[in-house]
């Protein structure tokens, strides 16, 4: 089941037995338990009929289901982080037999946070006489959408080449899209409309979004600019290995291009191929466009053979990646000598 399956279970108030909530995106679980809330628990008595428990021993969650609600239909039981879904731990057979029997009074939530071990019997139990709720990280046009939803719940207007922008240089994680859309919030003031500037001035930089500026910086000869953005990632806590795997990704996107480009693509095809958001899919045909075909095969050529050396020992992490970026400047300043 989806989270899209399980609101709309939600809302028809069809929800009963016991579900497990995992997945990588955090805000949309949280969201999702808020309005499961919302529709059982009645106002003004949700302490009397919800039980909020951290790895409880078997007899005490079975009683906290069997307790009957307090002037309502369902109670709420959620359990949070239960090691049996992703430690070493396995749950007991009473407890796993048990959710066969959850009363239609209780409503039984476990959340997990990221993925649950689906080779956990308490899993396979859950999932056989309940309910598996995966949350997965939006798509491009869903996470556009929920940034302009959100940013009209703040009282702002987001045109959606803005909200691409955001969701491209923070990334898809809607926590952190929260916080930077407080933020530009906060700067806009009493203006409505949110401008791409206002993005560019004060939202936090993904590493890929900065990977995506690294490789403008070289494209354009920027040798300072480039060295100066990776010095950024390093400080930030990001390693050599990590930014030389999203530095070969891109030139393999620009690969991409190319060939698509030589097979006569239209560029909206391209586009939409590359797998990316539209505003990063435009960066990378427009980079692109800086280097001939050859040049872009040496630059992942570069990158993998360092990846290569560093992983076999060859080479140092330290300076090696300075060193594929030098070679890929290389390739320019060769094309321009021989120019």
């Amino acid at each position: 089941m989806d989270r899209k399956e399980f609101l709309q279970a939600v809302k028809a108030n069809s929800v009963h037995g016991a579900y497990l909530f995992e997945g990588v995106e955090e805000n949309i679980k949280a969201v999702a338990l808020a309005a499961l809330r919302g529709q059982i628990l009645p106002e003004g008595l949700e302490e009397l009929n919800e039980n909020l428990m951290d790895n409880p021993p078997t007899d005490a969650l079975i009683a906290a289901a069997e307790t009957l609600p307090f002037l309502a239909d369902k109670r709420l039981v959620v359990v949070r982080e239960h090691p049996a879904l992703s430690g070493k731990a396995e749950a007991e057979e009473r407890l796993t037999d048990y959710l066969a029997h959850v009363p239609d009074s209780c409503v039984m939530v476990f959340l997990c946070r990221g993925k649950a071990d689906a080779r956990k019997k308490l899993y396979r139990a859950i999932q056989k006489h309940g309910a598996v709720v995966t949350f997965s990280p939006l798509s491009d046009a869903e996470l556009n959408a929920w940034i302009i939803k959100s940013f009209h719940a703040l009282g702002k207007r987001c045109a959606p080449q803005t909200a691409s922008i955001l969701a491209f240089t923070v990334g898809n994680d809607t926590a952190l899209l929260r916080a930077e859309m407080e933020k530009i919030s906060a700067l806009c003031g009493e203006r409505e409309e949110v401008a791409d500037e206002d993005v560019r001035a004060v939202a936090t930089r993904s590493i890929e979004c900065t990977v995506f500026d690294m490789v403008d910086a070289v494209v354009a000869g920027q040798e300072g600019r480039a060295f100066s953005l990776l010095k950024d990632m390093l400080l930030s806590g990001s390693d050599r290995i990590g930014i030389l795997a999203m530095l070969l990704r891109q030139y393999r996107l620009l690969q991409h291009v190319k060939i698509m480009q030589f097979e006569k693509k239209p560029a909206q095809e391209i586009k939409q191929r590359l797998g990316i958001a539209p505003f990063a899919a435009e960066r990378c045909i427009r980079q692109a466009a800086a280097y001939s075909g050859r040049e872009i095969k040496q630059a992942v050529d570069i990158c993998l053979d360092t990846e290569y050396r560093i992983k076999s020992g060859r080479l140092n992490q330290e300076g090696a990646l300075e060193a594929a970026m030098l070679a890929i400047f290389d390739l320019r300043h060769a094309r321009q000598e021989g120019g």
